[in-house]
């Protein structure tokens, strides 16, 4: 959807010409629509298929942000949630908005596989026009990073597929590494990055922190 093309709805919802919104996430991004009495989310569970730790968290944080956008005016708000997995603990607590509750589970989780937010991650992704020149670079440089980083200072995981293989004809794969400090492992990546740049079929990507692992 082009600017243009969100103003224009945006605006005919707001004025009231159009009553019903459907098949967007536009109320969930924090807009005011006095309004809106009925939301309705379709396919709660989808997003916890993604493959990323945080798919559970997104899932909880979404269903919370459509809710809110019900019943903001004199009107009563309704929220109607669809899902298979009724008993999945994201949408069990979104539904009741127990963060608390949630927190208590996720955090443990988290606690127990060293994922953040205790531990940094940083994300090496390789990408190439051509399959196996991508997956080439990726395995090289996993064979590298295990070579010259030592275990105690980094967990490393992969090679493989980025949950999104191709992206503007360019396939994709991805090494995660885990670390309790970013600060040791980047300033090794530095020294590495220009030297790997140059040998490894493929153009090299990192992200600290990354924000998705899509």
């Amino acid at each position: 959807t082009s600017p243009a093309q969100f103003q224009k709805v945006f605006d005919a919802f707001s004025s009231g010409e159009l009553d019903i919104l459907l098949g967007t996430q536009m109320v969930a991004k924090g807009l005011d629509f006095p309004r809106v009495s009925l939301v309705g989310v379709v396919s709660a569970d989808t997003s916890l298929a993604i493959p990323d730790f945080r798919s559970a968290e997104r899932t909880y944080q979404l269903i919370v942000q459509v809710a809110g956008r019900a019943g903001r005016a004199d009107l009563p708000g309704e929220v109607i949630v669809q899902t298979l997995n009724e008993n999945e603990p994201a949408i069990q607590r979104a539904v009741h908005h127990d963060f608390e509750g949630f927190a208590a589970g996720e955090i443990p989780l988290r606690a127990q596989t060293n994922l953040p937010p205790f531990s940094r991650l940083v994300r090496l992704i390789l990408r190439h026009p051509k399959l196996e020149k991508a997956a080439e670079a990726a395995e090289q440089l996993a064979e590298q990073l295990t070579k010259t980083i030592p275990p105690h200072e980094a967990t490393i995981l992969g090679p493989q597929p980025t949950g999104v293989r191709k992206i503007r004809n360019l396939f994709r794969f991805q090494i995660l590494l885990f670390c309790r400090q970013a600060g040791s492992l980047q300033r090794q990546l530095v020294r590495q990055m220009q030297t790997l740049t140059k040998v490894l079929p493929a153009e090299l990507i990192a992200d600290v922190d990354p924000i998705h692992l899509m």
